[in-house]
């Protein structure tokens, strides 16, 4: 088979139209154009379209582009100029730092593998591929170091040589036909793909109307870069061709094939190679709603730089559910979740990603860590037993349970097993008990398995408070507190918050939560007041013991106290006398009914009746207990996680973002409440991926990409596809990938990054991240892109003078991208907005002005007004939060939301569509297997897990959008799910050809759960 030649290049309008195609990799063979008319040329295994998958993915290696390919048949050749001349001049050459030519000899960024996929290399990376290849070609050869006189202005045309990249595929006509028929493609429509920035206008206007704002352009760092060559090690290789020594000079044109750069053998042993030893590292952290200004770590990882390139850390929180238990599981009743940093890749290894993700406890919406690394996991350090023990079960004669609603969607479950002789039955664990609420099997944690206090101390840290109980004297009581307690009950629970003097809110949080006991140690100095709307919530909770530390008879003192103890069916104690007080609290407590076993669960559905369903022994015993939520229209938050972050460390630089909630820095002023909860939970179940790449991979690379990921669900769609649904549901529950095929354009090479005036270059790791939230209780679910500014971008060129601007105008193209995916970005929130400049607006004391009328003071603060090494830009009217940011100086340029992501980002019912793709799929299995749920509001998620690594593919149906209960929701949406659904068919239809039968019968059941009288599809 003849490999096409880099010759003549597709035009940009087409490139454009190859990459956008990608998105959807079942249209994929409809740009494939034949160029013969024989036999198929490439055979792949296994039933279509996982065949017609294999074939392409076999048709991209014969593309120019396809570097990877490229070198495998020039290896296959055994030609050695040929070897050369690839490595020479179809490999770019890039500095190894990003202001000097660097360490030409010995260093390596993104080796071999990032040669071939970005098709750029470093000095020493071209002398060791084409070392590789000769190798394989079994050439001998070794790599050298070669004696130059190269001058400095001789080297900018080393770097500054254009390379036209080629994509097209050696095809025949007859497997293209071949292809048709196995797709079920019946005719070859055209595809009009929207062509954005074609000729980069968009950009370098939008690169110009920056420039022109930015002050003082005289004082630019203008440092020019820096051409020194080590002439003492320049990297050649030495190799044998018919039985005489040549040498391959990688660097200056005009150098024969065989020749070295100057004349006469100056040759030594080449020293070796250093690799990139840079590390990068992520921790994803929280803070809650008790404790906000601390934060706290659920995981982290660690990876060298060169290993993540090309590759995806999955950041997922798994909620640990099989895949029966998902189908009749409400996304509402998920509390509990286990944070993973997933390394994914579509070319090692399953053990070398298991080696490389990495796994933090479970925790809960309501932030209690459960430490599983001993034998038996700790709730907030209280050991709970986990193995089924079902003699013991059988001891069991009677069950008592009482349940307490203590804030939606939280319940507490007091379960009391006794024997014949009515004693206790102790040391069950939580699988001896199944629990269902309203006939939905629910996630129940198990918070004790004895008697055992739950007590939660609440004291004052304001001065007014005398010293007995404030900061190290509060400790030594509570410890004498605590020992006084393990005497009578040796497994007592306790925990203490430190509160403001509001003390109506943070009683209205205690009850909310599910302790036993509530102490509160207060002077009565109070900045808010009690309202009778919450008055159901403080009856539900814990019964207060309140401490007055002054023994204060004040009128206003006494009337808080008393209102405290008796909302809460609680006591006054008067606390100025210490040892009196521990022993009035421990003889209360040694009065009140401690149940052995404490439960807690989310339930489903605010507004009715609940009935909880406690059974044991195969439910040889069961037992109920009716109990409805109080309503609370202003959704106060209770203990939650109020903040989600991600901090990223690669080399000297660290990224923190604010993934969701609430932010310490822009929101000081500003308590935490429940849409930052909300939001927490949302983005929990949604997930998000961080990309990773070098430079951007050619086009070829990129698709092979998206076709290595359609391929990864072959073990169950052909299973599918021969109605064999045991071995598709076995398969499926092992767990997949997470991809976006959008990160291909996003994270695709600069436009004309390399010309003969400059080469634009990442010094940098390029990392981005895309996050979904799922919109539970929310309008819309939301799907955002953030550029992080690790990449670091700077330009190569003769001119220091414009080094500056070229920066600004190459990486505008990214803004530009952003733009066209996401109908939220910086420059659609700024196109039509008057701008300014921060020094400029500080010299014209613009701040100041405008202080009064800012809606967040502290994000102009914190994000704008402070100084970062940034130029920043923005409207000038403060209408829009959003702003732009370039490094004084390189000038690489990030658009920056009010969020604080450099992207953008959509709220639309259609991002659901991925979803529900994945989710059709399911349905149709659990259609075939008898076990969907009618009941109405029944919601279904899915978890798949990648191994013991626990990567997560990610689909969940929120409760209010992709709803089994049609109720509430108006024409427009469901028109939109209507639309939503028919899209899946035609996505699951295509892409599993052979099952529609089945898949249409699960469709049926998902439209019927939504309330729709009629198919849609006319089935």
């Amino acid at each position: 088979m003849k490999n096409p030649k880099t010759t003549g290049g597709t035009t940009r309008r087409e490139f454009i139209q190859q990459l956008a195609l990608c998105y959807a990799a079942a249209q994929m063979p409809l740009v494939f154009t034949g160029c013969k008319d024989d036999k198929p040329n490439f055979v792949g295994t296994g039933k279509a379209p996982y065949k017609v998958w294999e074939e392409m993915l076999m048709a991209l290696e014969t593309s120019p582009d396809h570097l990877e390919g490229r070198m495998k048949f020039l290896i296959a050749s055994n030609d050695a100029k040929a070897m050369f001349d690839f490595v020479r001049d179809e490999i770019y050459l890039m500095p190894t730092k990003a202001n000097s030519v660097g360490y030409i000899g010995t260093q390596l960024k993104w080796g071999i593998k990032g040669a071939l996929r970005y098709g750029i290399a470093t000095p020493r990376e071209k002398a060791e591929l084409l070392n590789y290849m000769y190798t394989q070609a079994k050439i001998t050869s070794k790599v050298v170091f070669e004696r130059t006189n190269i001058q400095p202005e001789e080297v900018p045309a080393f770097f500054l040589r254009p390379i036209q990249r080629n994509f097209g595929l050696d095809i025949s006509k007859s497997q293209w036909k071949q292809w048709e028929k196995e797709l079920q493609v019946k005719e070859n429509p055209t595809h009009e793909i929207l062509i954005y920035d074609e000729e980069h206008n968009e950009s370098k206007a939008l690169a110009e109307k920056l420039w022109q704002l930015i002050p003082d352009k005289e004082k630019l760092n203008n440092h020019p870069f820096d051409f020194r060559w080590d002439n003492w090690k320049t990297p050649t290789v030495e190799f044998i061709l018919n039985g005489e020594t040549k040498y391959a000079h990688l660097f200056d044109p005009a150098v024969a094939f065989g020749e070295l750069k100057n004349d006469g053998i100056n040759i030594s042993e080449a020293d070796p190679v250093k690799n990139n030893d840079e590390k990068t590292s992520i921790s994803i952290s929280y803070r809650d709603s008790i404790d906000p200004k601390t934060e706290k770590e659920f995981v982290s990882g660690e990876w060298l730089s060169t290993q993540v390139v090309g590759n995806q850390i999955n950041m997922s929180f798994l909620n640990g559910l099989s895949l029966e238990q998902q189908a009749i599981t409400p996304i509402g009743t998920l509390r509990t979740f286990t944070p993973a940093l997933a390394f994914q890749s579509f070319d090692e290894e399953i053990k070398v990603m298991q080696e490389n993700s990495f796994l933090g406890n479970p925790f809960t919406l309501d932030g209690k860590i459960i430490d599983v690394s001993g034998d038996e996991p700790k709730i907030n350090g209280n050991t709970i037993l986990k193995k089924p023990n079902t003699e013991l079960q059988k001891k069991v004669a009677a069950l008592k349970i009482k349940a307490f609603p203590a804030n939606y969607p939280l319940v507490k479950l007091h379960v009391t097993p006794t024997d014949e002789n009515g004693a206790f039955v102790e040391n069950l664990s939580a699988s001896d008990f199944s629990i269902t609420d309203n006939s939905r099997q629910v996630q129940a944690l198990m918070e004790s398995n004895r008697p055992t206090p739950r007590i939660l101390i609440l004291y004052d840290t304001s001065l007014s408070m005398p010293k007995e109980y404030y900061q190290e004297h509060m400790d030594a009581f509570i410890e004498s507190l605590h020992q006084s307690i393990l005497k009578e009950y040796p497994a007592a629970f306790i925990t203490k918050w430190k509160t403001p003097s509001e003390i109506f809110t943070w009683l209205l949080k205690a009850s909310k939560s599910d302790y036993d006991l509530i102490i509160y140690a207060t002077d009565g100095d109070n900045n808010d007041s009690y309202s009778e709307t919450n008055a159901e919530i403080y009856k539900n909770g814990a019964p207060t013991i309140v401490l007055n530390v002054n023994d204060s008879e004040s009128g206003h003192s006494v009337e808080t106290f008393n209102k405290m103890a008796e909302i809460t069916n609680g006591m006054v104690l008067k606390a100025k006398d210490q040892a009196k007080t521990l022993e009035a609290i421990t003889d209360y407590i040694s009065k009140m009914e401690i149940p052995p076993y404490v439960f807690t669960y989310y339930a489903v559905g605010a507004e009715e009746v609940h009935e909880a369903i406690l059974g044991i022994d195969n439910k040889r015993i069961t037992v109920a207990e009716k109990f409805k939520f109080v309503t609370n229209a202003t959704k106060e938050i209770g203990q939650s996680l109020i903040g989600l972050y991600c901090t990223i460390k690669t080399g000297n630089t660290t990224i923190k973002r604010v993934l969701a909630g609430w932010d310490p820095q822009t929101e000081i002023n500003k308590q935490p409440d429940y849409l930052d909860s909300l939001a927490v939970r949302n983005t929990i179940l949604g997930g998000a991926t961080l990309y990773f790449e070098g430079e951007g991979p050619t086009i070829s690379a990129a698709l092979s990409d998206v076709l290595k990921y359609r391929l990864t669900t072959r073990s169950w769609g052909e299973a599918l596809i021969d109605n064999d649904t045991n071995k598709a549901k076995e398969e499926f529950a092992k767990g997949g990938y997470l991809y976006h095929p959008e990160i291909i354009s996003l994270m695709a090479p600069l436009g004309d990054a390399i010309t003969t005036n400059g080469m634009t270059f990442s010094s940098g790791i390029r990392i981005a991240i895309i996050k979904h939230k799922i919109g539970v209780g929310e309008k819309a679910s939301t799907k955002s892109f953030d550029y992080l500014p690790t990449s670091k971008y700077t330009t190569l060129t003769k001119d220091p003078d414009s080094a500056f601007k070229i920066t600004l105008e190459k990486t505008a193209q990214l803004a530009v991208r952003e733009a066209h995916f996401f109908t939220n970005s910086t420059v659609s929130e700024l196109t039509n907005s008057r701008l300014l400049e921060r020094q400029e607006a500080i010299d014209n004391q613009w701040f100041q002005e405008k202080k009064e009328t800012f809606s967040q003071p502290y994000y102009w603060s914190e994000r704008i007004h402070r100084g970062d090494g940034n130029f920043k830009i923005f409207d000038e009217a403060a209408v829009s939060l959003a702003y732009w940011q370039i490094n004084q100086k390189t000038g690489e340029l990030f658009g920056m939301l009010a969020d604080g992501t450099g992207g953008g980002s959509e709220d639309t019912l259609q991002q659901l569509a991925d979803i529900m793709a994945v989710l059709s799929v399911y349905i149709a299995l659990l259609a075939e297997m008898k076990m969907l749920n009618p009941i109405g509001g029944t919601a279904l998620s899915i978890v798949a897990t990648y191994g013991v690594t626990l990567t997560k593919l990610y689909a969940i149906v929120c409760e209010t959008i992709v709803i089994m209960d049609s109720s509430g929701m108006d024409d427009k949406i469901k028109a939109a799910l209507v639309e939503l659904a028919f899209n899946v068919y035609k996505t699951i239809a295509f892409g599993l050809s052979g099952s529609e039968g089945n898949i249409m019968s699960g469709l049926d059941a998902l439209i019927g759960m939504m309330g729709l009288s009629t198919n849609p599809f006319g089935k």
